[in-house]
């Protein structure tokens, strides 16, 4: 028994739209303009526009190519082959960017709990949110996809209504000076708060095995997901830094931004409006979270570097140990606050060494494999190639460079221990896979390196 195709493309689309429009903006908005002021504004258009784009290009390429559910992991196999070290660390980069970049999320919902109600501790909203979407997708991905489109119609209403409501308020002094903070050096510390605020949507390519027709409507998804998003992300935060001068946001913080401007302009019900968009997003994007996690997890473990159980599914065709998995490292993940008081901002650049690591190897994959195998069959082509990957590697590189060394420490020690495990457990556990279906030649690392680009999964 196998994953079930029953997503169309609305539901990908906006699945792809409801995962990324969460904190990833509405606290990181506040960052960006503590490093930029008004010009962070610009760095949501271009920078995020540019990179999102890219994203979605260069994936519906590779997705509609191997229309697997490991995402990332599944196109890296193409190259270096089923067993080589590179192809399992691209599995368990993307992994850890789910982690941090989507469970990011859960710290959030803790932190709205907390900043509206005090008594109640950040990590109580969060465990709570975490077994509420435990439930949704042990029913089956049906349900959740439909969860999550669900909470993508109110978050297009609601940011809408929010422009548009804004953009009649807008106080043109609010703007002056543009770049009160120079040009160069501060548009460039504010790429991982923007990019973060986009991270996540690709997640779409992970249900590539249980989309109804994979070749169309994947590229749909992404791309509209892409341009819906750099409309939606760069009208907001022009609209906000119109509304509140930049240099407030500093002392706002990063806690709830957008749950105090909401209150400074309506009153109550901006609170209660801006603090129900908070939420909606937030829960979106730990929903999208724990559907990508699980199926990352559940396409790794089915090729036997994690446990067999990893890999069962139940009669709704969930990969129930690999949900329970992703529960557990999202509760885990609720309690970072009591870790550092910096949570959020450590979570989400995290995210972003995780997810810039990926995309910049997605590129580069892309790349290769149109100077390598032009004779693939591509049901989607990106264009502009290599112009357009290029974008892509350059920007999350940066990205990555203006997140801090701490994340970047954090993020070299993951990859030692994803090395370790490969060398010491994972190929253990892949050879005794291979035996049980017959095959006990596993590929040696430089044996796999070679292998032509197109394999068939086992």
């Amino acid at each position: 028994m196998g994953l079930k195709k029953v997503l169309g493309k609305g539901v990908l689309m906006l699945t792809g739209y409801a995962t990324v429009v969460a904190s990833g903006f509405a606290i990181g908005v506040g960052g960006a303009a503590e490093a930029a002021g008004p010009m962070a504004s610009l760095s949501y258009w271009v920078i995020g526009g540019l990179a999102t784009l890219a994203t979605a290009f260069v994936f519906s390429e590779l997705a509609t190519m191997f229309p697997k559910c490991g995402g990332i992991w599944e196109y890296t196999k193409q190259v270096f082959g089923k067993d080589h070290p590179v192809s399992f660390m691209l599995g368990w980069i993307y992994w850890f960017a789910l982690l941090f970049g989507l469970n990011v999320e859960l710290v959030s919902v803790g932190i709205y709990v907390h900043v509206l109600v005090p008594a109640i501790p950040q990590w109580v909203g969060s465990v709570v949110c975490s077994l509420i979407f435990l439930a949704v997708n042990r029913v089956g991905v049906k349900l959740s996809a439909l969860v999550e489109a669900a909470f993508g119609v109110i978050l297009i209403a609601s940011s809408a209504l929010f422009v548009v409501m804004g953009a009649t308020m807008i106080d043109p002094t609010n703007y002056q000076p543009f770049a009160p903070y120079g040009t160069v050096e501060p548009f460039l510390q504010t790429l991982p708060y923007v990019v973060i605020a986009f991270c996540g949507f690709e997640v779409v390519a992970t249900l590539t095995e249980e989309s109804k027709n994979p070749t169309k409507d994947i590229p749909h998804a992404l791309i509209g997901a892409a341009i819906f998003l750099t409309v939606l992300f760069g009208a907001f935060a022009t609209v906000l830094y119109g509304l509140f001068p930049a240099d407030g946001f500093a002392e706002l913080g990063t806690d709830a931004p957008l749950i105090v401007v909401g209150g400074s302009l309506f009153g109550l019900a901006g609170i209660v409006w801006m603090t129900i968009h908070c939420f909606t997003g937030s829960m979106s994007t730990a929903n999208g979270g724990v559907m990508g996690q699980t199926r990352v997890l559940y396409a790794m473990a089915r090729e036997g570097w994690f446990p067999r159980s990893f890999s069962k599914l139940d009669e709704n065709g969930t990969p129930t140990t690999a949900l329970l998995v992703t529960a557990v490292s999202m509760i885990l993940v609720s309690f970072l606050p009591i870790v550092t008081p910096d949570a959020w901002t450590l979570a989400g650049f995290l995210g972003v060494f995780g997810y810039g690591l990926c995309y910049m190897f997605a590129c580069g994959l892309l790349i290769y494999l149109r100077v390598k195998r032009p004779e693939l069959e591509r049901p989607f082509r990106c264009p502009l190639v290599p112009v357009i990957p290029a974008i892509g590697i350059v920007l999350y590189a940066l990205a990555i460079a203006f997140s801090g060394i701490q994340v970047i420490v954090v993020g070299v020690v993951w990859c030692a221990a994803g090395v370790a495990y490969y060398y010491l457990v994972g190929r253990r556990s892949r050879a005794k896979y291979l035996a049980e279906q017959g095959s006990e030649t596993v590929v040696s690392p430089r044996n796999a390196a070679a292998q032509p680009a197109a394999i068939v999964s086992e």
